[in-house]
């Protein structure tokens, strides 16, 4: 196979695998929710998951990219032996580093369930610190498994193998969800157990999906080991290198991409320790503040996500790429790229996000259930996702033309930030606060990432500037359509119920879509970003 035909495939299999797994991890949430109840009893799975990612992103220490990085360097050079040396090495160090997170995080669970919750001044009701404890406890067992298996991953991928990683990104995924639904059911209909076990049982979850993608990877393994050794016994090199100086260019390669991979995390884990206190502080009972985290990080979340999982597929592809165009000097080539990388990004986040808006309602009824607090939190949530996928845009950016350090002090600002105004938003705005925190952060980080890419990257908005009025003066038309398709829709069918929710999505979604899609085909915007796809549409679609 050609290196351009690998190339494609791997980048083909990889997207699947992303697309199918977030698709998956969305989905799944629809019967997890019908099985454990309602918002307040999926409190305490929520609330472990936060530290259990910020711990499983200390624990890989961007290893995984470096191991692909410099796997693939090495064999390059012949130096196969090298190659051997790394990833022997960082098995080892994986494992080690495993142990070390699972030893914090189990030792650490007391004090995080009391840093997030505020049940102790004489509320009564909601989740105790124990129950919380003893759920982040159980998911802690996991973080011994995942930095092993996600370095494995980066040396297939370092060998140009595409295919085990996506295989096994989706054998876990799928291993996990039915561990979840099967387990939760089986605790609460069968065993007659009790919700505080369901939610240590899908916690646990995430540990079997581990283990079978860690058994997917051993089995690709298997099948090409000796492909492996021969490579290792055909090394004629000279090339040694100390484990000294290899993890030297790990740790150096690696901080950047800890740091700026840990700033969604850490913004939820400001979210999850400012949250029930400032609830408290404004008179709000527990059992609400279980309630309403459980919306802010997991339910409307999980919908807000949808849209930013474009960036990810953009994040991946653009710093190769402008890195070649920066370092060869094709700036005019690298300009292009950032200007169409940018106008993709909105014209397909803008009317997504402000659709979710409009459209925030049956959402929240058809995925979960009828709820005027879910709607509200879901409603301003929704735009905060543009904010999200531009700053993983930008940020990708910024590594592309070698500023990965002025990133790293963008996204602790942006932090910093975040962690002082969270709770005096929350005590005024209650929950809604939070979304305000986060959206300043972002928007500050955002501003100052392109801030970066004019000063060093010589790139000028003007051209993005016109695309963005553009696509948002056609969004908001397609946003009075989709709501008097709302109202049309109500008059005759009841939208608070579950049916009537889903025909009112199904309409609206529908209107959007022809709408946005119509007026941008017309007014030949959408040829700037969909190049010959507007053109087959077209001949298809000849009114437009």
């Amino acid at each position: 196979m050609s290196e351009s035909k690998a190339l494609v495939r791997g980048t083909f299999l990889l997207t699947a695998s992303i697309l199918i797994t977030k698709v998956i991890g969305i989905l799944y949430l629809i019967p997890f929710y019908a099985i454990i109840g309602d918002e307040k009893n999926l409190a305490p799975f929520t609330y472990a998951y936060q530290p259990y990612t910020i711990m499983i992103t200390i624990a890989t220490a961007g290893v995984p990219l470096a191991a692909a990085k410099y796997v693939s360097k090495y064999n390059a050079l012949g130096a196969y032996k090298v190659s051997r040396k790394l990833y022997r090495s960082s098995f080892l160090v994986m494992t080690v580093s495993g142990f070390i997170g699972f030893l914090l995080l189990y030792f650490l669970s007391p004090t995080i369930a009391q840093l997030t919750l505020a049940n102790k001044g004489g509320i009564e009701g909601g989740w105790g610190i124990e129950d919380i404890t003893t759920v982040i406890r159980t998911i802690s067992f996991v973080v011994l498994f995942i930095p092993l298996l996600a370095t494995w991953r980066g040396i297939f991928q370092g060998f140009n193998s595409m295919g085990p990683t996506a295989v096994s990104e989706v054998t876990e995924q799928v291993a996990r969800i039915a561990f979840i639904l099967g387990g939760s059911y089986i605790v609460l209909n069968v065993m007659d157990g009790s919700v505080l076990m369901a939610n240590q049982v899908a916690t646990f979850a995430a540990g079997i999906g581990a283990i079978i993608a860690l058994l997917t990877l051993l089995y690709f393994w298997m099948k090409r080991r000796h492909l492996i050794k021969a490579e290792v016994q055909q090394d004629t090199s000279d090339i040694d290198v100390s484990y000294i100086k290899i993890y030297k260019e790990i740790i150096k390669y690696s901080i950047p991409f800890v740091i700026v991979s840990l700033c969604f995390p850490i913004i939820n884990l400001i979210d999850q320790f400012t949250h029930n206190t400032g609830l408290a502080m404004a008179g709000v009972g527990s059992e609400l503040q279980d309630i309403y985290f459980t919306m802010l990080s997991m339910t409307t979340n999980k919908i807000v996500m949808i849209p930013t999982s474009l960036a990810a597929g953009f994040a991946v592809s653009l710093v190769p790429f402008i890195t070649n165009t920066y370092n060869s000097g094709r700036i005019d080539a690298m300009h292009h790229q950032i200007r169409k990388s940018l106008g993709v990004l909105l014209y397909l986040t803008v009317p997504a996000s402000l659709g979710i808006m409009v459209l925030a309602q049956p959402l929240y009824n058809v995925f979960y259930s009828y709820n005027p607090m879910g709607t509200e939190i879901l409603f301003w949530y929704a735009p905060v996702s543009i904010l999200i996928a531009l700053l993983s845009v930008t940020a990708s950016m910024l590594q592309g033309i070698d500023k990965q350090a002025l990133t790293v002090w963008i996204v602790i600002a942006s932090l910093v930030i975040k962690a002082v105004i969270n709770l005096p938003l929350i005590m005024v705005f209650h929950t809604l606060g939070a979304v305000i925190g986060t959206a300043i952060a972002l928007l500050v980080a955002v501003i100052l990432n392109c801030v970066v890419l004019y000063k060093y990257a010589d790139f000028k908005f003007n051209i993005t500037i016109y695309h963005t009025l553009r696509i948002t003066f056609y969004t908001i038309i397609m946003v009075l359509f989709v709501e008097l398709s709302y109202f049309i829709v109500s008059l005759i069918i009841d939208p608070t119920s579950k049916l009537g929710a889903l025909i009112t999505l199904i309409v609206g979604g529908c209107v959007g879509v022809i709408v946005y899609g119509y007026l941008t085909m017309r007014s030949r915007l959408a040829d700037e970003f969909l190049g010959d796809l507007t053109a087959k549409i077209r001949r298809k679609i000849k009114w437009v």
